[in-house]
């Protein structure tokens, strides 16, 4: 059986150059790519579109500020789901809004969740509609010295 390349095997420098480039700034013009990677700009577009069909660049997006949107705090919510409710846990924390990020783990909790809040008095009324279902362990975040970034190259 024949072994699949992986997609690190599959980006050449430039593929990595025009990667990295657009990590810095999604929004750059093809003419600013081409020029700061040392290609032509149908070159550059032709090799993002060939990134994008082979799933390495999954989309483009918008970063919006928690902070200019008066959220103040963002908390770390741990839930343990009581026994026979991990899926009525997953759906709640899917249909809450605040909770802005969330991952299955293993080990002793279920779900790990990142939440925001205007202020500390919005947190309990969030963990009410978990009382049911979970046990939950939420610590305040301080600061993030490693915000969200790309995968190496």
């Amino acid at each position: 059986m024949p072994i699949e390349p992986s997609k690190e095997n599959l980006l050449d420098p430039l593929d990595r150059a025009i990667l990295q480039a657009l990590t810095v700034d999604a929004r750059i013009s093809w003419r600013d790519l081409a020029q700061q990677v040392g290609v032509s700009a149908p070159t550059v577009r032709d090799r993002v579109h060939r990134l994008q069909d082979s799933g390495v660049i999954e989309g483009f997006s918008l970063q919006l500020s928690p902070k200019a949107l008066g959220y103040t705090l963002e908390a770390v919510l741990r839930l343990r789901p009581l026994p026979g409710k991990r899926h009525i846990v997953e759906d709640q924390i899917r249909a809450t809004t605040r909770i802005i990020h969330c991952d299955k783990v293993t080990g002793e909790d279920g779900f790990v969740a990142r939440l925001l809040l205007r202020d500390i008095s919005e947190l309990d009324p969030i963990l009410e509609t978990f009382a049911h279902m979970a046990t939950t362990n939420t610590s305040i975040v301080k600061s993030t010295p490693v915000p969200q970034r790309p995968p190496p190259l």
